[in-house]
């Protein structure tokens, strides 16, 4: 079996309203290799110049730029990517597919009918460049529509997890010291998997030992998102969230269930040009 490695691409940041403040959230992707083959988890946010004149929302970095800056630091450029799983079809996991024409998507097929019907309070989530990317592609050599858990490679499986979207996927790559849950917004800080632990959160909540946070951007109910968070915990022996500062950028050099403090959790520390 084929043992990888994961590299943490790390496009930006976006600056969301919190709580009256402000919390940032850094944009990653993720660079799986293993016996010559290169692959993505994700494919990043777009540009923030477009995230801002759509949303509203400010921030810095995305877009093709950042990706190929990335890769670039890995010795690769676009066209050296084989395969990209796509956890969802956010703005934020899958924008910039045109610079992978040849590449093939790995979705779930219920994800794509998501992005085409959404639930309301998602439909700001899905574009239509996206959609309409995944539209043109050939298949099967450049879109993968999968229904439920599949292995896609030795040792890379997906799992299917509907919680944040109806089509949530997880990535659960085999590596030399374990296997590694790329959870993207599964549960996307270190908080969610373990609210009722000091190190995750400055906030421990011991009503939630053995149990988890879940989000508010959701297309199931708590008890399918838990439910989700366990099998995931249950097929893996640590998880990579998807906007947390302080995950892992290269596995497994780097290797730990949960950081040892909240030092570097920066979510709620505004950069200087960005009002306290």
């Amino acid at each position: 079996m084929t043992h990888w490695t994961i590299t943490a691409l790390r496009l930006g940041e976006l600056y969301l309203p919190h709580g009256g403040g402000i919390m940032r959230d850094p944009v990653h992707c993720w660079l799986v290799r293993g016996g010559g083959v290169n692959m993505l988890v994700d494919s990043g946010m777009a540009d923030i110049a477009l995230i801002r004149d759509r949303l509203k929302v400010d921030g810095f970095g995305g877009g093709h730029a950042a990706l190929r800056a990335e890769l670039a630091k890995e010795g690769l450029a676009p066209e050296d990517i084989g395969y990209i799983a796509l956890t969802h079809l956010h703005f934020d996991h899958a924008d910039n597919l045109d610079l992978f024409p040849d590449a093939c998507i790995i979705l779930q097929r219920d994800e794509l009918f998501a992005a085409i019907d959404p639930v309301p309070s998602q439909r700001v989530f899905y574009w239509r460049s996206t959609i309409a990317n995944l539209m043109e592609r050939k298949r099967p050599a450049q879109l993968r529509l999968i229904d439920g858990d599949v292995e896609i490679l030795p040792g890379i499986r997906l799992l299917k997890v509907p919680s944040h979207t109806e089509g949530m996927q997880v990535a659960i790559v085999t590596t030399d010291k374990g296997r590694a849950a790329i959870v993207s917004d599964l549960g996307d800080h270190y908080r969610y998997w373990f609210p009722a632990d000091a190190r995750a959160t400055d906030k421990p909540q011991r009503s939630l030992t053995g149990a988890y946070l879940t989000g508010s951007i959701r297309s199931s109910s708590e008890r399918d998102w838990q439910a989700a968070m366990r099998r995931v915990q249950d097929n893996s022996d640590i998880v990579i969230p998807a906007h947390d500062f302080r995950i892992p950028l290269r596995v497994p050099e780097q290797w730990f269930a949960i950081p040892e403090s909240t030092a570097g959790d920066f979510a709620h520390v505004p950069p200087d040009h960005v009002a306290a």
